[in-house]
C-alpha cells in the first residue's frame, strides 16, 4: 500500500483531476483514489433510498475500469455506510456479509466506505475501497477518502439537480402539447367511442403515461355489468381486436378502482399500489403492470356520471398539483364531449324514425325480413327490446317469438304463456301500453332476463280476415316518453309484419316437406342452393361468407361404433351448429359429414370470427349411449363478392379452401385464387410422383450426424430428394404431404429403405465405412404396414447390409396412432438389431407411460425448439426437460437444425452430445457426402 507523504498525495490528486470533463469525472476519481492508496477496487455508486438500491457510477478494479450491475444494499457493507455515514473493517468483510456475493467474486478482505452526502445531509451515494488483503493505509487515507467523497457528492448533487431541471422542462413541454390536443378531442373525433379511444391514446402518446383506459358507467345494468371497459391504450398497443398483456390485466381486475372513484365522486390517487381498501385483485393487477402511481378521475357533466378515466405511471413522483389540474381539465373536455354527442343523438331520434320505417317496409320478404323489420323498429324507436311473436295454432293461450332482439342482440326464440302478461291484453284489446315497471308483468319464461324493463308497447297482428295471428312490441329501460310517436310508428310496422306473416304461413309448410334433411332436420343441399341463389340475387345483400364444415375422421366413428350411432352423433353436431348460429345465418347439411353455413361478413375477419365460433361449439365431447366421441372440424371459407358471385363458384371455392385446411391441418382456411391452381398442381405432382416412385427416379441425400464433444461423424440421416424432368426440383415439403394424402407413403418408404441399403453396400464395396448408423424416416402409414419388418430385413439381406447399420426414425405422433401395436413393433425391430429413434420429439402428445415401454435408443429434439432456445425461455426449458427425461430413461438425445456454434455449445452444456444441421453440413448427394465425410474416415 501507499507510503507517499500527504502533501504529495494531495498534489497528485489535484493533478489527476485537472482538465477532467463532467462525463468522466467519476471515473477519474476512482482511478485517482486507487492509484494513491494502491487498493485493488474502488466503487462510487448512487443510492436510491426509495428502492433501496445502489447504481454504480464508476468502478475501478485491478488497474482498469469495469462494469458492475445495480444491486440491493440490504445485507451489504453499503447498508452500513448509508446508516452510519462511514464504515470500515480492515479484514474479514466476506465473513461479516456472507450474502454479498460481489465481495466473494472480488476476493475482498478489507473494506472502507464513506457516504456521498447531499447538501441537505442525506445520503445520495457511497464511495468504497476494497482490497484483497487486510487494509493497511497511511494516516492521511481517511482525509483523502473524505475529500474525494466531498468531491463526488458535490458533482453527484450537481448532476441530479441538472437532471431535475431537464425533467421539469420536459413536463412543461408535454403539458403544452397535451393542452393543444385536448381541444382536438372535442372538435375532430366522431363517435363517443372514438372520443374515448382518442383520449386514452393522447394520454399515452403525448402525456407519457404507461397506460390509460375508460370505464363506462351504465347505471341501469346490474352491479356486475354496470362498469365496462370501453377504450384503452398502453405502450404495447391499443387495437380493439387484440389485447396486450397490460390490457388483459386491466379488463380482468381494475373495475374496483373505477367503482371507488365513482363512489367518492372525486379523483383517486394511489402511490406504489398497496391499498388495503382496494380488492386484492386490483393491487395485484397494478403491481403486475409495474404501476408506481395510479389516478382514477370520474367523467361527469351536469351532475351526470358517465364513467371513469384511469391512468398509471411506471415512475414515481409524476402526479403533482400541476399534473392533476391538467388531467382534470382533460376529463372535463371528455365529459363535455360525451354530453354533447348524446344530446345530438336524442335530437335526431325522431328524424331517423321515419327513415327507418321506410327502409324496413321496402325490404325483401322472408325470415330475413322479420329480423330486419325488428331491428329497424327497435332502432327507430330507440327501444332496448323488439319482438314479433306468433300465436300457437293448437293453443291460443301460448305464443312463440319469431324474432327477439335485446339491446341489439338476436336472442333465442321461446314459447310463453299469455294470460296475466301485457301480451295477453294486446290479444284482447288490440293494443297495450305500460308506462313503467313493466318487468313485473312479463312472462315467467323470460327467467328474469328482462327484469330491467320499464316501458312496454304492444300491438296485435291480424290477417286479412281480421283474425289474430300474433303480436309485435317494443320495450324500454326507461319509463315511456313520447307515447304517441311510439304508437304511430309501431302501427306502421305492425301492418307490414302482419302481411308478411300471412304470406309465410303456407310457404313454411311447403319448405319443411321439400327442403329438409331427414337425418338432421336441417335444410338439405337443394334448400341450401336455393337459399344461396336467393341471397346472391338480392341486390341489397351485403358482403357474405360461405363456410363448408367437414368433420375430421368421422368415418372412424361409423367404422368402430356403427352407422346408427354415427347418425345420432351427426344429429348432435347439427343441433350444436344450429344453436351457435346468430342473426341472419343459414345452416344446411350438404351430405355425409359435411355442413355449410352462409352468414353475413363485411370482410375476412368477420368470416373467421364466425368460423371460430362454429368450431368451438364442436369441441366438447359428444356423449352418446355411454360412449364419448371427440370431433374436430375443418372449415373452408369463400367470400362474396370477393372470391365469386355465383352459388356453384362460391361452393367450389369454399370446398377447395376446406381441402387446404385439411391438408395443412388447420381448423380454418380462407380461399385464395392460388389454391385453385395448387389443386391442379397437386394432381400433377401426385401423378408425376407416383411415376417417379415406380421408375425409381428419386434420389437420397445424406446429412451428417456428429458428436458435439469432438466433432466426429457418428452417423447420417437419409433424406429423399426429387428432381423431375417436367416439374424441376420439388421440395420434400411439397411432395411428402401429397404422398401422405394419397396413400403413397408405404411405396415411397420402401424405396427409401431399398436405396439406403444399396448405398451402404456400395460404400462398403468402395472400402468406405459409415460410423454409427444410417437413419431412415418411417412414416406413420409405413409403421402401420404389417410388411415393414419383412421388407426391411429383405433389403438388408439383398444388399448384404447388417440390420444394425440402420436406425429407424419414427415420429412421436405416428407412434401414438396405435401405441400398443407400436410397442410390439419397436421390440421386434430392436430384436433384429435395428436402432430406433423418436423423431420430432415434443411436438406430439405421447404419454410418458408409453415412452418408457418403447424400445427406443434415442430421442431427436425437434428443430422448432432448437431454433429459438437461445432467445426463448420456454423453448430452452423444453429442450432441457427433454434431455433430462431422456437421460433418466437411459436414452441418447440428438438435436436437429443446428445452425450456429452457440446452439451447439448450449446443447452440449445441457447434456446433449449428438447433433445435425447446416452448421455442420447440409444434406449432400452420396458421392459428395462420401468425399467430404467418409474419405478421411477410417477405411475398412
Amino acid at each position: 500500500m501507499s507510503s507517499t507523504k500527504a502533501p504529495v498525495v494531495f498534489r497528485q490528486l489535484a493533478d489527476s483531476l485537472t482538465s477532467v470533463s463532467e462525463n468522466s469525472f467519476f471515473y477519474h476519481l476512482v482511478k485517482a483514489l486507487s492509484d494513491i492508496l494502491r487498493v485493488d477496487h474502488v466503487l462510487l455508486a448512487r443510492f436510491d433510498s426509495q428502492r433501496g438500491i445502489a447504481t454504480p457510477l464508476a468502478f475501478w478494479t485491478h488497474g482498469a475500469l469495469s462494469e458492475l450491475d445495480v444491486y440491493a444494499v440490504k445485507d451489504t457493507p453499503c447498508e452500513q455506510v448509508v446508516m452510519l455515514s462511514r464504515w470500515r473493517t480492515p479484514s474479514g468483510v466476506i465473513d461479516r456479509f456472507p450474502n454479498d456475493t460481489r465481495l466473494e467474486v472480488l476476493s475482498a478482505e478489507g473494506y472502507w466506505g464513506m457516504a456521498l452526502q447531499a447538501p441537505d445531509g442525506t445520503c445520495q451515494g457511497v464511495l468504497a475501497i476494497m482490497h484483497s488483503s487486510p487494509l493497511e493505509l497511511p494516516d492521511y487515507a481517511e482525509e483523502i477518502l473524505r475529500v474525494i467523497a466531498i468531491l463526488g457528492g458535490t458533482e453527484l448533487a450537481r448532476q441530479l439537480a441538472q437532471d431535475n431541471v431537464q425533467v421539469r422542462l420536459r413536463r412543461k413541454k408535454r403539458a403544452l402539447r397535451l393542452m393543444n390536443r385536448r381541444h382536438d378531442l372535442l372538435m375532430h373525433t366522431g363517435s363517443e367511442q372514438q372520443l374515448l379511444q382518442s383520449a386514452c391514446s393522447v394520454a399515452v402518446s403525448v402525456g407519457g403515461y404507461a397506460g390509460a383506459w375508460v370505464t363506462a358507467l351504465t347505471p341501469e345494468m346490474g352491479s356486475d355489468e354496470a362498469l365496462s371497459i370501453e377504450a384503452m391504450a398502453d405502450v404495447d398497443g391499443e387495437a380493439a381486436s387484440w389485447l396486450s398483456p397490460a390490457q388483459l390485466f386491466i379488463s380482468r381486475y381494475c373495475k374496483g378502482l373505477a367503482e371507488r372513484a365513482l363512489q367518492h365522486n372525486r379523483s383517486i390517487v394511489i402511490e406504489r399500489p398497496n391499498d388495503e381498501t382496494l380488492p386484492s385483485g386490483v393491487n395485484q393487477a397494478l403491481s403486475a403492470l409495474g404501476a408506481e402511481q395510479v389516478v382514477a378521475l370520474p367523467l361527469q357533466y351536469a351532475d351526470k356520471q358517465y364513467g371513469v378515466m384511469t391512468l398509471y405511471h411506471r415512475q414515481p413522483g409524476m402526479l403533482n398539483v400541476d399534473e392533476m389540474q391538467l388531467l382534470e381539465e382533460l376529463v372535463d373536455e371528455v365529459s363535455l364531449g360525451i354530453y354533447s354527442r348524446r344530446q345530438k343523438q336524442a335530437e335526431t331520434r325522431i328524424q331517423h324514425a321515419v327513415t327507418r320505417i321506410a327502409t324496413a317496409v321496402s325490404a325483401s320478404n322472408g325470415e330475413a325480413f322479420l329480423h330486419q323489420l325488428t331491428v329497424h323498429m327497435t332502432e327507430a324507436l330507440s327501444a332496448e327490446v323488439g319482438f314479433i311473436a306468433l300465436l300457437d295454432e293448437q293453443d291460443t293461450d301460448f305464443a312463440c317469438t319469431l324474432t327477439l332482439y335485446v339491446e341489439g342482440q338476436l336472442q333465442e326464440n321461446f314459447a310463453y304463456y299469455l294470460p296475466g302478461v301485457p301480451c295477453h291484453r294486446v290479444m284482447v284489446e288490440q293494443e297495450c301500453i305500460v308506462h313503467k315497471d313493466a318487468a313485473i308483468m312479463l312472462p315467467g319464461e323470460t327467467n328474469g332476463a328482462l327484469s330491467w324493463v320499464n316501458g312496454y308497447v304492444g300491438r296485435r297482428l291480424d290477417n286479412s280476415h281480421g283474425q289474430p295471428m300474433g303480436l309485435i312490441g317494443v320495450m324500454f329501460k326507461e319509463p315511456l316518453a313520447d307515447v304517441d310517436i311510439v304508437r304511430n310508428v309501431l302501427q306502421i310496422f305492425a301492418a307490414r309484419a302482419a302481411s308478411e306473416l300471412e304470406r309465410q304461413a303456407d310457404e313454411n309448410r311447403i319448405r319443411q316437406l321439400a327442403f329438409n334433411d331427414s337425418g338432421t332436420q336441417l335444410p338439405n343441399r337443394a334448400a341450401f342452393m336455393r337459399h344461396l341463389k336467393h341471397v346472391l340475387t338480392d341486390a341489397s345483400a351485403p358482403g357474405m361468407a360461405l363456410l363448408i364444415l367437414d368433420l375430421n375422421h368421422f368415418k372412424e366413428i361409423n367404422d368402430t361404433a356403427g352407422h346408427d350411432l354415427g347418425d345420432i352423433v351427426l344429429q348432435e353436431v347439427a343441433s350444436r351448429l344450429a344453436a351457435s348460429l346468430t342473426y341472419n345465418e343459414y345452416l344446411a347439411r350438404l351430405g355425409g359429414d359435411e355442413f355449410v353455413v352462409v352468414c353475413p361478413a363485411r370482410d375476412e375477419a368477420d368470416a373467421l370470427a364466425n368460423a371460430r365460433r362454429l368450431c368451438e361449439c364442436i369441441e366438447p365431447p359428444f356423449n352418446v349411449y355411454q360412449q364419448s366421441f371427440e370431433l374436430t372440424v375443418s372449415v373452408g371459407i369463400s367470400l362474396y363478392p370477393r372470391h365469386a358471385t355465383t352459388p356453384l363458384d362460391l361452393l367450389k371455392d369454399a370446398d377447395i379452401a376446406m381441402y387446404q385446411a385439411k391438408r395443412q391441418k388447420l381448423p380454418v382456411c380462407v380461399f385464395e385464387p392460388w389454391m385453385e391452381c395448387e389443386v391442379a398442381e397437386q394432381l400433377q405432382i401426385a401423378k408425376r410422383l407416383s411415376n417417379a416412385i415406380a421408375e425409381k427416379q428419386l434420389r437420397l441425400h445424406f446429412q451428417p450426424q456428429v458428436d458435439l464433444r469432438d466433432g466426429r461423424l457418428i452417423g447420417a440421416e437419409a433424406l429423399c430428394r426429387w428432381n423431375d424432368e417436367e416439374l424441376g426440383v420439388v421440395s420434400p415439403g411439397r411432395f411428402i404431404p401429397i404422398a401422405e394424402e394419397r396413400g403413397m407413403m408405404v411405396a415411397l418408404g420402401n424405396w427409401v429403405i431399398e436405396e439406403a441399403c444399396r448405398q451402404l453396400s456400395q460404400w462398403h464395396q468402395q472400402g468406405l465405412r459409415l460410423p454409427g448408423q444410417l437413419a431412415i424416416n418411417i412414416a406413420a402409414d409405413q409403421f402401420e404396414d404389417g410388411d415393414l419388418v419383412t421388407s426391411l430385413l429383405g433389403y438388408c439381406q439383398q444388399f448384404q447390409v447388417e440390420a444394425s447399420m440402420l436406425s429407424l426414425e419414427i415420429t412421436e405422433s405416428g407412434i401414438m396412432v396405435n401405441p400398443e401395436k407400436a410397442i410390439a413393433m419397436t421390440k421386434t425391430l430392436k430384436g433384429k438389431g435395428l436402432g430406433l429413434a423418436i423423431d420430432d420429439f415434443g411436438t406430439g402428445y405421447s404419454s410418458l407411460a408409453y415412452l418408457k415401454r418403447f424400445a427406443a435408443d434415442k430421442i431427436k429434439i425437434d428443430i422448432s425448439f432448437v431454433r429459438d432456445m437461445l432467445t426463448s425461455d420456454n423453448d430452452r426449458v423444453i429442450v432441457e426437460t427433454i434431455i433430462a427425461m431422456a437421460t433418466t430413461l437411459g436414452l441418447e438425445t440428438i438435436a436437429e437444425g443446428i445452425e450456429h456454434a452457440s446452439q451447439a455449445e448450449a446443447l452440449l452444456a445441457m447434456g446433449c452430445t449428438q447433433a445435425q444441421g447446416y452448421y455442420f453440413d447440409r444434406p449432400l448427394p452420396a458421392d459428395q457426402f462420401a468425399e467430404r465425410w467418409l474419405m478421411g474416415a477410417q477405411r475398412l
